[in-house]
C-alpha cells in the first residue's frame, strides 16, 4: 500500500492591528463607533482559505499538516524537516507585516529542495516592486500606465506629471495604502498625498496616470501549459457621486464599506470575442513574462479609446473560497472549488523543484 503524499501549509500570522490601515481607507467618512463595528476580512479571509484547502486536500487523499512561517526560521526549519512534506501549499505574503520577506521564505523552500505552489523568490519579489514590474512589461511592450516615483512631496515641483494620478505605496499588496483619497488632480494635492502616504508606509511612493476607463482581471492556472480562467469586469456604475471608480483596501476587504458595496465583479464579463481575446493574451503574456506559476490574476484597464494597460501581475492571489475573484472565475468555468485547488496542485508536483 503506498503512503499518503504529505502536503504542509505554511502561512504567516497576519497583524491583528488593523487601525492604521482602516484610518486610511474610510478616510474619516465614518463615525468612531461605525469604524469599530468594521470588519476587515484581509485576515479572516487567510484562515477561511486555510480550513477549506485542509479540508479539500484531505479529502482528496493528502496527508495534511499546517505551520507557521515566523522570524524564528530555525523553528520553520525544524517543522519542515520533521513533517518532510512532498508539497508545500505556500501561503506566506509576510514576516511579521514585512511583505518582502515573501520572497525570502520562498527562497528557503529552495534551499531545503522542498517543492512548493505558486511562484518563485524572484517572481514574488519583482511583482511586489511595482515599479521593477512596470519596467519589465514595458520592456516586453505590454503597456502600463506612465508613471513615476517619489521620495520626497518636494519633488512634485519638478516632476513632469499629467493629472488625475493616482499614488500608492511601491512594496505594497492587496490593495494597502490605496483608499478613495488616492487619485488627485493637483499638485498642492499630490504634495499633501505623499506627505501623509511616505509617512505612513516609509517606503517610496507610486504615481501613475490614472486611467479612467473599465477594469478588468484574469485568473490563470497553469505552467508550461497555462489556462486563462472567464475574464472578470469590475462593475462601478453603483459607485455614489464622490467616490472614485478604483479598488481600494476598503473595496477589497471592508464590506460593510461603501466601496465594497460599489464595487461588483461580473463573471464572465459582459464584452465582444475581440475583447476577450485582446485581455486573455495580454494577460497571459504577463503572467509569462513575470515568472508566474501554478496560479495567479492579472489586473488590467482599458481606457475609453481601446487601450489596455497592465495594472499589476499578482502571483499567489487570494483564493478564499467565497469572495474572491479567483473562486468566482473558476467557478464559471465550471470548477468546483476542489478542482481549482487540486489544479493548483497538480501544477506544482509537474514542475521540478527548485
Amino acid at each position: 500500500m503506498s503512503r499518503k503524499k504529505k502536503i504542509s501549509i505554511v502561512y504567516d500570522e497576519a497583524s491583528l492591528d488593523i487601525s492604521s490601515e482602516l484610518e486610511l481607507a474610510l478616510s474619516g467618512k465614518v463615525s468612531s463607533e461605525a469604524r469599530a463595528a468594521l470588519q476587515d476580512t484581509s485576515t479572516t479571509s487567510v484562515v477561511e482559505q486555510i480550513e477549506t484547502i485542509s479540508e479539500v486536500l484531505v479529502e482528496t487523499g493528502y496527508s495534511v499538516s499546517t505551520m507557521i512561517a515566523s522570524s524564528d526560521v530555525d523553528q520553520l526549519i525544524a517543522r519542515l524537516r520533521e513533517e518532510k512534506p512532498d508539497l508545500v501549499f505556500n501561503f506566506c505574503e509576510s514576516i511579521e507585516g514585512d511583505a518582502f520577506q515573501e520572497m525570502n521564505v520562498a527562497a528557503l523552500y529552495g534551499l531545503l529542495k522542498i517543492r512548493y505552489t505558486g511562484s518563485g523568490p524572484l517572481t514574488l519579489g519583482s511583482c511586489l516592486d511595482k515599479v521593477r514590474a512596470k519596467q519589465i512589461l514595458s520592456f516586453h511592450k505590454i503597456g502600463v500606465p506612465p508613471f513615476r516615483v517619489f521620495v520626497s512631496p518636494d519633488e512634485v515641483s519638478r516632476k513632469k506629471l499629467r493629472f488625475p494620478v493616482i499614488a500608492k505605496p511601491m512594496h505594497e499588496d492587496a490593495s494597502i495604502g490605496i483608499s478613495n483619497a488616492s487619485i488627485v488632480s493637483d499638485r498642492e494635492s499630490l504634495q499633501n498625498l505623499l506627505a501623509d502616504l511616505l509617512k505612513k508606509f516609509s517606503q517610496p511612493i507610486l504615481v501613475e496616470e490614472y486611467v479612467d476607463g473599465r477594469e478588468f482581471n484574469v485568473a490563470i492556472v497553469g505552467t508550461d501549459e497555462v489556462l486563462p480562467l472567464p475574464i472578470s469586469e469590475i462593475d462601478f456604475s453603483s459607485m455614489p457621486q464622490g467616490y472614485n471608480h478604483i479598488v481600494s483596501y476598503a473595496a477589497k476587504w471592508i464590506p460593510e464599506s461603501i466601496e465594497y458595496k460599489s464595487t461588483v465583479p461580473i463573471c464572465p464579463a459582459k464584452i465582444s470575442q475581440r475583447l476577450q481575446k485582446k485581455i486573455q493574451n495580454t494577460a497571459i503574456r504577463a503572467y509569462e513574462v513575470m515568472g508566474c506559476r501554478d496560479y495567479g490574476r492579472v489586473d488590467m484597464r482599458l481606457d475609453k479609446n481601446g487601450n489596455l494597460f497592465v495594472l499589476e501581475v499578482n502571483p499567489n492571489p487570494d483564493l478564499s473560497p467565497a469572495g474572491s475573484g479567483f473562486a468566482r472565475s473558476a467557478a464559471a468555468f465550471g470548477w468546483t472549488y476542489r478542482q481549482l485547488i487540486n489544479n493548483i496542485v497538480d501544477s506544482a508536483f509537474k514542475r521540478r523543484i527548485d
